[in-house]
């Protein structure tokens, strides 16, 4: 029996490596066409969100919306996101994301032939009542719009979603996010671009590093003006403490990057509240899942 089986996989991995192959070439040909991102904007692409640190920024179709079902097949050369981040100062498109709306109760999507997909999770439904909490008439007219344009009865309340990388990513081709950007867009070497916490914290020093690693987060938790103008504060601090080690070398940068993020992560934990961290977490705790 055991013998059979391996016969059957074995059969099976030219196929799959060819079609894998074949959803590449298409991923390429998306690549080629929308690598200006004023061709994208040309054909309906509008950005929505900030820019994410170690990831960029996602761009949807005006015209497309996340409704596939897990038993539709993803047609990869019509993507539901184009990601674009910058790089010292010009904007590079860095990924592709496929969206699949799903039921908690549904098995993750078929993706990439012969890889492991590491989807990630957004439950909508959750991070809709994280908003509602500070924000009632934002989150009743979300959860409005929810419900009559994606839940539509049927339960599949999480948004789920793979990136696919178009440059080098240590943490892997569809990994969520991308610590090599930070590098890149300083113009710094990235053999040692595999720690997170290190290039959160070099991201600080970017243009509006701080806001883009604390404005969605405070806004969603509800965290008053005076909060946030302390956590911009030590932001900026920490920031320019990382920045004055840019002349003594990658090594020295690094260790001050790592300690610097670590150091913002622990100021949050003590000025935000338990309920605001718990709505950061609705946003952030996207839990992965991996499909072969």
């Amino acid at each position: 029996m055991l013998r059979h089986v391996l016969f059957a996989v074995f059969l099976a991995l030219p196929a799959a490596a060819e079609t894998y192959q074949q959803q590449l070439n298409q991923v390429n040909q998306v690549a080629q066409r929308y690598a200006d991102l004023r061709v994208a904007r040309r054909e309906g692409w509008r950005a929505f969100g900030d820019e994410v640190p170690l990831m960029g920024r996602h761009y949807q179709h005006k015209n497309r919306s996340p409704d596939l079902s897990v038993t539709d097949r993803i047609d990869f050369s019509k993507p539901a996101n184009l990601v674009y981040a910058t790089i010292q100062g010009r904007q590079q498109l860095v990924a592709l994301a496929y969206v699949v709306r799903r039921n908690p109760k549904e098995t993750m999507p078929a993706g990439f032939a012969t890889s492991r997909d590491i989807w990630h999770v957004h439950d909508a439904a959750k991070i809709l009542n994280a908003l509602a909490e500070t924000k009632p008439l934002v989150g009743a007219l979300g959860s409005r719009w929810f419900n009559r344009n994606i839940k539509q009865g049927d339960g599949r309340s999480e948004i789920t979603m793979v990136h696919i990388w178009l440059i080098d990513n240590p943490k892997g081709r569809f990994a969520s996010h991308n610590p090599r950007l930070a590098y890149l867009d300083l113009g710094l070497p990235d053999a040692g671009a595999g720690d997170f916490d290190t290039a959160r914290g070099l991201a600080l020093i970017r243009d509006n590093g701080c806001s883009d690693a604390l404005d969605a987060h405070l806004w969603l938790a509800g965290a008053s003006f005076r909060k946030k103008r302390s956590l911009k504060a030590a932001c900026r601090e920490i920031a320019a403490n990382i920045r004055a080690a840019l002349p003594g070398g990658l090594q020295a940068v690094e260790a001050r990057a790592k300690a610097g993020w670590q150091r913002l992560e622990d100021i949050q934990f003590m000025t935000l509240s338990e309920a605001e961290r718990r709505r950061i977490r609705s946003l952030v705790d996207a839990g992965p899942g991996v499909c072969n």
